[in-house]
């Protein structure tokens, strides 16, 4: 019996290992490691923030992916030796014949002078109760939302989070006491939707009285404020998305390149070492225009079953899948009730295909439908065989 081992029980690292024992069943274990007992996922933030839903409804135990066949282990991953295929939990090492990392990307405020101490991180779990507590008490003055560094998970969250902060004064009747404003280091809103889903963006924005402005050149974060290079923003509540990074122990582990994260074959998802993986927001893939894969749970799953059954092939001695397409689809909230679709072919020349659906009641029932079929897939009740 041969065995993976997963690190990570997000989007890739679940969806790798459940397609894994679905397509070996118990020829092969398979081993899934994370810090936390219970997974939910990133949408229920910005659901809790403003009152729709908590993240707690959306959350499950890992432990339930047992049902599958995976075994569960909970703990700190201490270190990663990726030329042994081992990896270092609360000072048990453990192994495979093939290790997959989905270890995804840290927030780290702390690389802003004062943002962890001014702001509100809202791309944290932990972050969303003071945020939530912050909004409630809001009844005027500016909310910046403010993405402080790229790449970052789910590049259109940031608008979503105008978009819900929009309609959360709005039902309140302050909407016009309070100036929503979206403020973004990166040169245009959305990058990987180039300059005409840019500019789509920024007028759905302007048809609710959101500000925006890109390319800002950041300096830090004082009280009240965000100091710029060129001058500073006010504000009364600052919602942040910080930096992110790899994990520390990814960024000791000899696995990343110059660019601070995991290089794989865009195709395959292997890394430079034999039998080793890795998928989601650890990763960076460059496109044809120069700017990387976008980082997505969405993406990390596709990528997490690719490798799966890429190690499946391996195993039973068949030929290679076929190479993972850079294909995704994203729903973004314009509120609890509205939603567009964004579908993308990213590996496309000389930059990503991007096309646009117009916000529909609809799609957001699409949003919520994406959530419940994957929680009943993963998490529901399983026979075991």
């Amino acid at each position: 019996m041969g065995t993976t081992l997963v690190l990570g029980g997000g989007f890739g690292g679940i969806s790798a290992a459940t397609e894994l024992k679905r397509l070996l069943g118990k020829e092969h274990e398979v081993v899934l490691v994370d810090r936390a007992e219970r997974f939910s996922m990133g949408l229920r933030k910005l659901w809790e923030l403003v009152g729709h839903a908590t993240i707690a409804e959306g959350s499950r135990s890992r432990e339930a992916l047992a049902a599958h066949g995976v075994r569960v282990v909970r703990g700190e991953i201490e270190s990663i030796d990726p030329s042994e295929r081992e990896a270092v939990v609360d000072g048990v090492t453990l192994g495979g014949d093939y290790l997959v990392i989905a270890l995804g990307a840290v927030s780290r405020g702390d690389l802003v002078p004062g943002l962890v101490e001014h702001g509100h991180d809202i791309w944290t779990t932990s972050g969303i109760p003071g945020a939530a507590q912050a909004l409630r008490e809001l009844e005027e003055g500016r909310v910046v939302v403010l993405v402080a560094g790229a790449p970052y998970p789910c590049p259109p969250a940031p608008f979503e989070c105008a978009f819900h902060v929009d309609e959360h004064l709005r039902a309140r009747g302050l909407r016009d006491r309070v100036e929503i404003d979206v403020v973004t280091v990166q040169p245009i809103l959305m990058p990987n939707a180039g300059p005409e889903g840019s500019a789509w963006m920024a007028a759905k924005l302007a048809e609710r009285g959101i500000s925006q402005r890109a390319a800002v050149k950041l300096s830090h974060v004082e009280a009240g404020r965000v100091v710029l290079e060129d001058g500073e923003i006010p504000f009364d509540l600052l919602l942040a998305v910080p930096p992110h990074r790899v994990p520390h122990v990814v960024a000791a582990s000899g696995l990343t390149g110059e660019h601070g994260w995991i290089a794989v074959d865009r195709g395959t998802l292997a890394t430079s070492y034999a039998n080793v993986y890795a998928v989601g927001d650890v990763t960076l893939i460059p496109l044809a225009n120069g700017l990387p894969l976008p980082k997505a749970g969405v993406t990390a799953e596709l990528e997490g079953l690719r490798v799966a059954r890429a190690i499946a092939a391996d195993v039973r001695g068949e030929p290679e899948p076929e190479p993972f397409a850079g294909i995704a689809t994203c729903f973004v909230e314009m509120g609890q009730e509205v939603a567009a679709r964004i579908d993308a072919e990213f590996f496309a020349e000389p930059g990503p295909r991007i096309e646009i659906a117009a916000p529909s009641p609809a799609l957001a029932a699409e949003k919520r439908a994406f959530e419940r079929e994957r929680l009943a897939r993963w998490f529901g009740d399983y026979p075991v065989e």
